[in-house]
């Protein structure tokens, strides 16, 4: 293997696949990424054996071939070469051997035949989506996936497809059983997914690197993976093992108490408010009352704050405790100038609307006062 590449182009792929590397693993191949050099392309690999990248890149070649490297130890390298230089690799014997500029690294290899394959699913039940409606329905849904092991089915998003009047509608929905995302998105084809769930480290990762990709990527579906696919690039995931909850029995139907507020005000008054409070579980109540909010907060040690805000309440006075944090992750998914509350009562789950966005939902627990 002797192949000549851009540093910047090699780093950008080093970046993506050695993500999911995990260095503390048992087996030690998988500490490594695979790279194989043929007909001036350059293939790079890793796994975790959940997930596996694999990845291209354009390179001059001379010699074919194939090794395994340690990744954290490569992907350093690369990235503290001089910019805009051009990285030279050879593999010699058991050795990869790396030139750049006045720099020479002569890395340990394991021979690539013990690396884990990467196998392709059949693209029977395939569908395209672009990059941005794939940010835009992780983004909308992610926040509120839950960090329990103990609640695995809970550690993902929950991909699925539904019909409404004909029309298929894919639709994303994440919840910690705390609070609650939902969004959807129109399909012009009709693919059927009954139901999968997305693991949480695979929409971190897609997070980090579909900032790097335009255009289309291919969903393939499977009972037990994903692979999603764009150019050069290709990721698979074993899906989560579980059964969601069944999230519409959680959306309220009769919550008739309507407030509607702008959204900036109110979110910046909240962080205002809660900075007083720097709980584990940071809560902070919020008093409905003739179109206004009081947003009162208190901490272990006394300290208090409070703020009104403006807002458009006509209904019976009604006073929530909420956690702080799970009102302001709303803040990055709000798109519009305000929001809609739809309330009930003290211990009921409210629902919060964006005008701009008719597509999601989201729901909000409170806590017991």
């Amino acid at each position: 293997m002797d192949f000549r590449v851009s540093r910047e182009a090699l780093l950008r792929v080093l970046t993506h696949v050695s993500s999911i590397v995990d260095s503390r693993s048992t087996i030690p191949i998988l500490s490594n990424i695979y790279i194989k050099c043929e007909n001036s392309q350059i293939e790079i690999r890793s796994t975790d054996m959940d997930i596996s990248i694999r990845e291209f890149v354009s390179a001059d070649s001379t010699k074919n071939g194939e090794a395994t490297v340690n990744s954290r130890i490569l992907t350093d390298i690369i990235r503290k070469t001089k910019k805009n230089s051009i990285i030279k690799c050879k593999f010699e014997g058991s050795r990869l051997i790396i030139n750049s500029d006045n720099s020479v690294f002569e890395l340990n290899a394991l021979s690539a035949d013990e690396f884990p394959k990467f196998i392709t699913l059949d693209p029977s039940n395939a569908f395209e989506l672009s990059i941005q409606q794939v940010k835009r329905l992780f983004n909308k849904t992610k926040f509120a996936i839950s960090a329990e092991e103990t609640r695995y089915y809970l550690n993902g998003i929950y991909f699925h497809t539904i019909d409404s009047g004909g029309n298929t509608i894919l639709r994303c929905v994440a919840t910690d059983g705390h609070r609650l995302a939902k969004t959807e998105l129109d399909l012009s084809n009709n693919v059927n997914i009954p139901g999968i769930i997305l693991p949480r480290k695979l929409i971190l990762q897609l997070d980090r690197i579909l900032g790097d990709f335009e255009g289309k990527i291919k969903f393939i579906c499977s009972e037990s993976q994903v692979s999603l696919e764009a150019d050069n690039f290709i990721i698979i995931s074993k899906l989560i093992d579980g059964t969601f909850p069944d999230y519409e029995k959680v959306i309220p139907v009769s919550n008739d108490k309507l407030l509607q507020v702008e959204a900036e005000p109110f979110f910046n008054a909240i962080d205002r408010v809660s900075t007083v409070n720097q709980d584990k579980a940071p809560t902070v109540k919020l008093l409905f009352d003739n179109n206004n909010i009081k947003i009162m907060a208190t901490s272990t040690d006394s300290n208090k704050g409070d703020e009104e805000v403006a807002a458009s309440y006509a209904a019976e006075s009604l006073e929530i405790l909420f956690n702080s944090k799970y009102i302001l992750d709303l803040q990055d998914v709000v798109e519009g100038e305000t929001m809609i509350l739809e309330l009930l009562n003290q211990s009921s789950p409210v629902i919060v609307k964006d005008p701009k966005d008719t597509t999601s939902l989201y729901i909000l627990m409170p806590m017991r006062i």
